[in-house]
């Protein structure tokens, strides 16, 4: 099993914030990951970094540092989207998939990492989830219009997309102590006063106390629900986009993980993306990137482990 790693936008900060987070890397982690990427922007990324490197066929050396490298030739579209097709096929042999960041226009027929996932496997409901060191949020919608926000969140959608994408936390050994879900409305609706839609939300949750392990509870009002949170590990759950994404920037900044729930495979990627204005500088801040991948890499150490301890039983 890898961590496979797809180069991402050639003209980004992928390259450049993931060649210094492998800097920090132990040998043994290294072992454990799979770069994807195509040599000349590689190169140009290396070359802007100012440090010293050799090219192999199936690696890369960089200040003594190896890091094992399939080096892609052909291209399809886009560099990033040869690189991600490449990367989502290895990691259906059980491994765990790492995108550096693109732009949406790299996609044949999608807007973005999420909605490609959703259109290639035909799942709707999978789940966008950021964990950092003191933060976990999950969005229970992602890149919808607020126009559709009250006609898609049925109490059945959201008890769908709760419980699989909790499901995945649960297959994975995520730590989670409490699971918090917020309302829709202002005050989570204040009984009805403000709109009936969450309603559905708690009638969701109750349902969900009846399948799940997890302690599940809501809803509580969007704008005060992170004061209810305990430790590190409660979830905090967000109706929509800017609602969740607003509180996770706003105190992690771009130092966490964005996490998709609910493929055939874990997918990770740093919390920021391409930085165009940065590219070739030799200043973006790798943080985010080495705290994401040593996260991917900490869960395939459980993976395996887990499976090697159904092996032997």
């Amino acid at each position: 099993m890898k961590v496979f790693v797809t180069q991402g936008h050639e003209k980004g900060i992928g390259l450049e914030v993931f060649f210094k987070t492998a800097l920090l890397l132990s040998d043994d982690e290294l072992l454990n990951i799979n770069l994807i990427a195509f040599r000349k922007s590689a190169e140009k990324t290396l070359q802007s970094m100012n440090l010293p490197y050799v090219i192999k066929s199936r690696s890369l050396e960089l200040c003594s540092k190896i890091i094992p490298v399939e080096w892609l030739t052909k291209m399809d579209f886009s560099e990033s989207h040869t690189a991600l097709e490449r990367g989502m096929k290895l990691a259906l042999k059980k491994g765990i998939l790492y995108t550096l960041p693109t732009s949406k226009d790299q996609f044949k027929s999608a807007a973005g990492h999420t909605e490609y996932f959703r259109k290639k496997y035909k799942l709707p409901d999978l789940g966008m989830f950021f964990s950092s060191p003191e933060l976990q949020v999950l969005l229970v919608t992602d890149h919808l219009a607020i126009s559709k926000l009250s006609g898609t969140l049925t109490e059945d959608m959201i008890y769908r997309k709760l419980s699989q994408n909790l499901k995945s936390l649960k297959e994975w050994g995520w730590n989670v102590d409490r699971v918090l879900v917020s309302g829709l409305n202002p005050h989570a609706g204040e009984g009805g006063m403000i709109g009936n839609e969450d309603r559905g939300v708690k009638s969701a949750i109750q349902r969900l106390l009846n399948k799940t392990t997890f302690d599940v509870s809501g809803p509580f009002p969007g704008d005060t629900m992170l004061l209810e949170k305990k430790s590190r590990q409660d979830l905090l759950v967000y109706l929509f986009h800017d609602q969740g994404l607003g509180v996770f920037k706003g105190l992690q900044g771009f130092i966490g993980s964005n996490i998709t729930l609910g493929l055939p495979y874990p997918r990770f990627s740093p919390d920021h993306g391409t930085s165009f204005s940065l590219f070739g500088k030799n200043v973006a801040d790798y943080r985010g990137c080495a705290f994401s991948l040593r996260q991917a890499i900490a869960l395939l150490t459980r993976i395996s482990h887990g499976q090697d301890s159904s092996h032997q039983s």
